[in-house]
């Protein structure tokens, strides 16, 4: 059974795998806590009153909820165009040594999640008006990028639905005290590892399925219907079916690892990097479920402007990603336009926990590497509230 809402906003459900209503109580206005220092897990704190959904979407032009077919299609052959011209020019950069492959690669990794974001459109509906074509269109998107469209879809849609959740956010790791005490060493050593964002797309995540299950396998936890079970079959299938293209062009395994595996991991690690830097954070919340609000925890993701052309060249997708989450069914190419409205909507909150969040990062490589050692976990900041480790011992030093 599939129940929508007038902003568009449905989930699958974690437990019976139908689509859910998640923004019902969100539409309630509801009086939250007033950020605090206190790490005292008991403690009360002052509450105020968050906007409704509703209220974020009569800030936001109608027109940014418009799907336009052809030029999502533009967009779409844009990406595979600026694919195919890197293969292209290939003996070009190559004529640098590996200075210049390592450029090309970077350059894929780029263009790569460029076109996983209109593939990402797809799973959310904001690609055109028809599913069926969206669900298409997502295959011709994901597959090549060895990345399994079907799985993709339930996984993000559980990570909208309840982001910043403590138990239902599968979409990141959450790790608290008492998960840290109980690692082994080389687990605590994993994230700080400068190449860890390279083995966390796969097989870490998709293939290993921490921590949602496998997106390869149709009998993991991700999946509780034999419907979805066929359907991870078909996206599995689809990407087995371009990785074994690929080698038949590249004609050696040799070829085929060096240009078509290592971009293709250069991919998954931009994926990992701004999905990381989109949620994690010094000042960010995460909230356990008497705390939690689809609201609440939507005012936890953060927009980056990373600089140098990425931003465009990637939709807009680090630095209108506030807007995404509140409203998934807004295309890329009206996110920018929209994050004007949520800015509106959340500008009385400046000064608490649950203002407007963005920040300028052309550092942002060297964040990803830095946050992965200092945001090591999380703590109760009060009662139903964490926050990360580094962040409250450095609020309590500053007192």
């Amino acid at each position: 059974m599939v129940a929508h809402s007038s902003d568009g906003l449905s989930a699958t459900d974690p437990v019976t795998g139908g689509d859910v209503l998640v923004d019902a109580r969100a539409n309630l206005q509801e009086k939250l806590p007033l950020s605090s220092d206190s790490t005292q897990e008991g403690l009360e704190e002052p509450r105020i009153e968050l906007p409704t959904v509703d209220a974020f979407r009569r800030a936001i032009p109608p027109h940014c909820f418009e799907r336009d077919l052809f030029k999502s299609l533009r967009y779409l052959v844009q990406d595979f165009a600026a694919l195919g011209l890197l293969y292209f020019a290939l003996p070009v950069f190559e004529y640098f040594g590996i200075l210049g492959y390592l450029a090309w690669n970077i350059l894929m990794g780029v263009f790569g999640f460029a076109l996983f974001v209109v593939g990402h459109d797809c799973l959310h509906g904001s690609f055109s008006d028809n599913q069926n074509l969206n669900d298409f269109i997502g295959h011709i998107a994901f597959s090549p990028l060895f990345s399994p469209y079907f799985p993709w879809q339930k996984s993000h849609k559980l990570h909208h639905a309840f982001t910043n959740h403590i138990d239902k956010d599968h979409g990141h790791v959450w790790v608290q005290d008492k998960d840290w005490e109980k690692m082994p060493l080389w687990k605590q050593l994993f994230n700080p590892m400068p190449f860890s964002g390279w083995l966390k797309w796969f097989p870490v995540y998709t293939l290993f399925g921490f921590c949602d299950g496998s997106h390869f396998w149709p009998y993991s936890s991700l999946f509780v219907r034999d419907s979805e079970r066929v359907q991870c079959v078909v996206s599995t299938v689809c990407c087995v079916t371009c990785a074994y293209i690929a080698l038949v062009v590249a004609g050696s395994y040799s070829n085929w690892f060096w240009y078509y595996w290592v971009p293709l991991s250069f991919f998954g690690c931009m994926l990992v990097i701004v999905t990381y830097l989109q949620h994690a954070d010094e000042v960010a919340e995460v909230y356990e479920a008497d705390e939690w609000s689809f609201v609440r925890g939507q005012t936890q993701t953060i927009d980056r402007l990373y600089g140098f052309g990425l931003d465009q060249t990637m939709h807009h997708i680090t630095d209108g990603h506030v807007a995404h989450h509140f409203f998934n069914k807004i295309p890329h190419y009206h996110l920018i336009e929209a994050t004007d409205g949520i800015k509106k909507v959340l500008e009385p909150l400046y000064e608490t926990q649950y203002g407007y969040k963005y920040q300028v990062n052309y550092d942002f490589f060297v964040r990803f590497l830095w946050y992965n050692i200092k945001l090591d976990y999380l703590v109760h900041k009060t009662k139903g509230i964490l926050q990360f480790r580094s962040t409250l011992e450095e609020k309590a030093k500053a007192k």
